[in-house]
């Protein structure tokens, strides 16, 4: 089947920047997502030492949000759908917020992995509502460009959190300067999250300072609807693209969630640096992801619109993969610890990519759908974040090595290329009649 490319239209006519704007706010509500992800893991090392935390007990604090995530992603999909994103997404913002500053008063080990687990629960609402916005705001010449920009919030939340724990520690003794961290983090999330009430409106056409051209152009840019009131959600499971799709996303999470949980113990305890230099290269590492990902985005928002976005999609997802699984295994195979380090930032550059996920709803369900496909990308990529996570501290506790982990994720990294790029089409899910527009 040719791929539909010839009617886009009015790419390069300047129409108004409500979307971007958007977008943007997205970018600032990712980023306050994962800034208190980036201090609990980078303080780890502070942690382990005043909860004397075991590996098993260090990922189930690093990780412990992925938990509630799982509860939780198919149920804000549906929420996304039916109530919108506005209501959602600022409702459950204001949540996390609130469970963020309430960590900071964590006096045991279990009180931490609760709170972790309750902040997954609020947290949930952050990919899916990025897939509802960018299939109802944005055209498809720029959804991979969105769907980076938004995801990028995750780069740069982990740098900010390093850093702030960074800051703040300079200035307040390491045993309580993530305490007050949280507490800045999460009064900065609640204010974020009221800000969005008078922002951010579930469609276009529900927003009261949308000029008329940009309406039409995103309106006449988007994909046409296909008819699916025949055909629930669970026909989705009859088909190979979304077992293609889900298990290689949840194969990357898998390797995401234990970069984000092992990273800095890795830089600590595996590369003998110092609390300083690993908060400062954990910046470093991520800070280079960031600049992948908004990379990724522009490139392949270019060949969705030149080649097609089954062929786009395709080759950012190879260029994820294979760059993630080659450059671990060098990372595991590099005798220098700078070295190390400099191999890791690349490979975040390309691992990073992975953020064009965010515009897959947009090629194969109707937008009408889009939550509950990022519910479902939730769940699947949560359950692998919190197995590979897990069985990396098994790995480590037997083994007393961090090399067999990063072997492991070299691994996954094969089950991430073959899944998004050998079994998943880009093209609608479910082939009915189009609706006429």
């Amino acid at each position: 089947m040719a791929e539909n490319i010839s009617d886009v239209k009015n790419v390069n006519r300047p129409v108004g920047h409500i979307r971007w704007t958007i977008v943007l706010m997205v970018f600032g509500f990712i980023t306050f997502d994962y800034i208190d992800r980036g201090l609990v893991t980078s303080a780890l090392p502070v942690l382990t030492t005043e909860f004397h935390l075991s590996p098993i007990l260090q990922a189930a604090i690093g990780d412990g949000f992925t938990y509630g995530y799982l509860i939780m992603n198919p149920v804000v999909g549906y929420i996304l759908d039916r109530y919108g994103s506005r209501l959602a997404v600022t409702r459950f913002g204001i949540g996390w917020g609130a469970v963020q500053a309430a960590t900071a008063g964590a006096f045991s080990a279990a009180y931490l992995v609760i709170a972790r687990v309750f902040l997954g629960v609020m947290e949930a609402v952050g990919f899916p509502g990025v897939t509802k916005i960018t299939a109802e705001w944005m055209p498809r010449q720029e959804k991979a460009r969105s769907g980076t920009i938004g995801d990028s919030g995750v780069n740069v939340g982990i740098i900010l959190g390093s850093l702030l724990l960074l800051g703040v520690d300079l200035i307040i003794p390491p045993g309580v300067a993530w305490r007050y961290a949280l507490l800045i983090s999460g009064t900065l999330t609640i204010l974020l999250s009221f800000g969005l009430i008078f922002i951010l409106y579930d469609t276009p056409e529900k927003h009261p300072k949308i000029s008329k051209e940009e309406l039409e152009y995103i309106r006449s840019n988007q994909e046409k609807a296909v008819e699916q009131t025949k055909a629930p959600v669970s026909a989705w499971f009859r088909t190979g693209d979304y077992w293609g799709s889900m298990m290689g996303l949840g194969a990357q999470a898998g390797i995401f969630f234990g970069l984000l949980t092992w990273l800095p113990l890795y830089l600590y305890e595996a590369r003998h640096f110092t609390l300083t230099f690993t908060l400062a290269y954990t910046a470093l590492i991520w800070g280079f992801g960031f600049i992948g990902e908004i990379t990724g985005g522009f490139v392949i928002d270019y060949i969705n619109r030149t080649r097609g976005p089954n062929t786009g999609m395709k080759i950012g997802f190879t260029v994820s993969s294979l760059g993630v699984t080659f450059g671990l295994l060098a990372t595991a195979l590099a005798r220098s610890p700078i070295l190390a380090v400099e191999i890791l930032a690349v490979t975040f550059f390309f691992l990073r990519w992975s953020g064009i996920q965010w515009a897959v709803s947009s090629f194969l369900v109707p937008k009408e759908y889009a939550g509950q496909w990022g519910g479902h990308i939730g769940f699947w990529e949560t359950l692998w974040g919190i197995i590979v996570p897990l069985a990396f501290g098994a790995l480590l506790s037997v083994t007393h090595k961090y090399a067999p982990g990063i072997y492991m994720f070299v691994l996954i990294g094969i089950v991430y290329f073959v899944g998004t790029v050998v079994f998943t089409k880009y093209r609608p899910l479910l082939l009915k009649k189009a609706v006429p527009s």
